[in-house]
């Protein structure tokens, strides 16, 4: 009978590195873009009560919530500036999964341009010391891409814009993002604090949890008014002014060509020769 021979094997140990990042997440409570919106004068607007958090800013919610899965120890908020409909953006992040938000300012922001907002969103960050701010790339609404760039500028610290891809490593603290730059991705690296500003492709946002939504509903938002910040400047006009609302130009009358295809071809040039458009 033969025996084979069992070699001992030293095992090897990989040391796990605990990573504690501090996250925050800036969000905006936007009109849906189903809503209705009626230019009713050149100072005046109405649009439908039908709102939503910006769909940028919701990657962003679920990118720091991905984060938080891969590396337990990291803690997450949210701040929103704004009047009150501010609040509702801030209960969607509660829906999704962050517990601690904040909202700062009052019904005077309405007249706010993006620097004010920034501004406020900063002196904020700035006693909260984020490792990592991710934001939408734009609201849905003005679509100014401003206030992130704008708010990383005012902290002092480097931001990436349009990233579709964050990996953070562990063992470095490094951060490696990809960004979107006209049809290219562009792989940077850099190190914390830092700010970045989520692009579709960066993280898939998911549905709440009913549990969730009632958890969010019933939560009492805090808020921090303008004058426990510490702003530079206190005036909610700031420096962009609205002139006026212009209404879209009506939409001109559809002519449809009556012969099947292939005939309504010829129908088509023939009529397009008749408005000299050939």
């Amino acid at each position: 009978m033969k025996f084979s021979r069992i070699r001992w094997v030293q095992p090897i140990y990989v040391k796990e590195v605990d990573l504690k990042l501090k996250i925050g997440v800036l969000v905006k409570q936007v009109p849906d873009h189903e809503a209705i919106v009626q230019v009713k004068s050149e100072q005046e607007v109405d649009i439908e009560d039908r709102y939503v958090c910006s769909f940028f800013d919701e990657i962003a919610i679920e990118m720091a919530l991905n984060i938080q899965k891969n590396h337990p120890g990291t803690e997450l908020f949210a701040l929103s500036a704004g009047g009150n409909k501010a609040v509702d953006a801030l209960r969607r992040a509660i829906a999704m999964g962050i517990d601690e938000v904040e909202h700062l300012g009052d019904e005077s922001l309405k007249a706010a341009d993006s620097n004010y907002t920034a501004q406020i969103l900063a002196a904020r960050l700035k006693t909260r010391q984020p490792d990592l701010v991710i934001c939408g790339k734009q609201a849905g609404d003005d679509d100014f891409a401003a206030v992130g760039p704008m708010v990383a500028e005012l902290l002092g610290i480097p931001h990436a814009s349009a990233v579709v891809s964050l990996d953070i490593d562990p063992d470095t603290g490094k951060i490696k993002i990809g960004r979107e730059v006209e049809g290219e991705i562009w792989h940077l690296e850099s190190g914390i604090p830092l700010l970045v500003t989520a692009e579709k492709g960066l993280a898939e946002p998911h549905v709440p949890m009913v549990t969730r939504v009632m958890k969010a509903m019933k939560a009492k938002i805090p808020n921090i008014p303008i004058d426990e910040l510490d702003l530079q400047d206190h005036k909610p006009q700031g420096r962009l002014r609205r002139i006026r609302y212009d209404a879209p130009p009506s939409r001109p009358a559809v002519t449809m060509m009556q012969q099947p295809f292939p005939q309504n071809v010829s129908e088509l040039v023939n009529y397009l020769q008749q408005k000299g458009v050939l």
